[in-house]
């Protein structure tokens, strides 16, 4: 068998959110060219491509989305090809997202180590029937037909080939390339420098979605830069306008969240259900198990329950220790004035992580550009509304001026 010799290095190691202005502006570029291109490659189904019977051409025809998740489920024993069998493929983007939330139940029904108590499994399970009408709600019928587009399947930083001045060499293991939804086109995960558990937990949303939001700006340009022979407005241009209609902080995270079914639970639990629902999540968890109807689910929650404590006893029987959740950092609780102190200390070690984490001095800092047009547009929006208000009472004459973490 013959293979290409790649020289260089990966960018495994390459913390790209930490990398100084400059260098980080040329990664991104070229990342996004990537993505530029893969736009380009556009489809009628969400499927993959697979040699033609001769094993000589690439087609496209029908030929499931086999992503890493649904094969780490098979391979597991979860018979994910139940769910997606191997020449399935989806018209619309309402029938391949729920394909992927019944990945997800599978998880939680059939993953031996789905969960880590009770409470974590009333949540996780709760969590999914409530996101089932966030999911629905949030797929948009201007795109639900596609056209869908090609997307790597594994676009991680060691699958990626640099030299040393960071310029991208090639990219590898394009096996698990599929087509996926407009709303599922998303900028990489990993370029927030976090993955998806840690990074949807208050207050760490907030980076994440500044690095998305760089990320998207350099995509911009760089698409108006290299891409646009016709010199049309960067405004109008293909990418970008996908991007300004689904890289919003209430959008994205649920493409983030279907494109790794196995976080799901986390992402639902950190952002979305308070996103949709409000407060208040553990009366509405109990309220849902106490419906007659939920006797099927609570059944199967024992069930799932007794699988893991039989799990537990093989790891034990083989010498290994089941994985704990991850929890933030607390001090010790304390009474009075050391109680006060202690609270102001640890949300001073909070701020702290978070400033040194994500770089907040880079992300504050342009705020500061933002400040003045900001109070502009306020004003603008004010005197608007002073105008019509008296417009409308007559003082002015019309035509004179919008994880792995717990779930909990």
């Amino acid at each position: 068998m013959a293979v290409e010799y790649i020289t260089g290095k990966t960018l495994y190691e390459t913390d790209v959110a930490r990398l100084p202005e400059e260098l980080k502006s040329q990664m991104y570029g070229q990342i996004a060219d990537v993505y530029i291109q893969l736009y380009r490659q556009q489809f009628d189904h969400v499927g993959a491509l697979t040699l033609d019977s001769n094993d000589e051409n690439w087609v496209f025809e029908h030929n499931r989305p086999l992503t890493i998740e649904l094969n780490d489920q098979e391979l597991c024993g979860m018979k994910s090809s139940e769910i997606i069998p191997a020449h399935r493929t989806y018209n619309s983007t309402i029938d391949y997202t729920y394909a992927i939330l019944k990945l997800v139940f599978n998880d939680f029904y059939h993953g031996k180590d789905s969960v880590f108590d009770e409470e974590d499994a009333r949540n996780y399970l709760y969590g999914i029937f409530a996101s089932q009408g966030i999911v629905m709600d949030w797929v948009d019928q201007r795109d639900n037909h596609g056209p869908f587009i090609l997307m790597h399947g594994d676009f991680r930083p060691p699958n990626i080939f640099v030299d040393d001045d960071l310029n991208i060499i090639s990219i590898i293991d394009w096996e698990w390339s599929h087509t996926v939804p407009p709303q599922m086109f998303v900028p990489p995960s990993w370029i927030t420098g976090q993955e998806l558990p840690a990074a949807t937990k208050k207050p760490f949303d907030l980076p994440f979605s500044f690095y998305v939001f760089q990320f998207q700006i350099a995509s911009r340009e760089r698409e108006d830069k290299c891409h646009n022979p016709d010199k049309k407005l960067k405004f109008i241009l293909p990418l970008v306008r996908l991007w300004s209609r689904y890289l919003r902080s209430d959008t994205m995270f649920v493409a983030y969240a279907l494109l790794k079914p196995c976080y799901f639970g986390n992402v639902y639990w950190n952002l979305l259900d308070k996103m949709y629902y409000g407060e208040d999540s553990g009366k509405r968890v109990k309220s849902f198990f106490e419906l007659s109807l939920r006797k099927k689910q609570e059944e199967k929650l024992q069930q799932v329950l007794s699988n893991l404590e039989a799990f537990k006893k093989e790891l034990t029987l083989a010498g290994l220790e089941p994985i704990e959740p991850l929890k933030p950092p607390t001090l010790n609780p304390a009474k009075g004035k050391d109680h006060d102190a202690i609270s102001k200390a640890s949300k001073g070690v909070t701020l702290i992580q978070v400033w040194n984490k994500f770089n907040l001095k880079e992300i504050v800092g342009i705020f500061r550009h933002w400040l003045p047009c900001s109070l502009v547009g306020v004003s603008v929006c004010v005197c608007c509304i002073i105008v019509k208000r008296r417009r409308l009472n007559g003082i002015l004459p019309s035509g004179l001026f919008a994880s792995a973490f717990r779930r909990q």
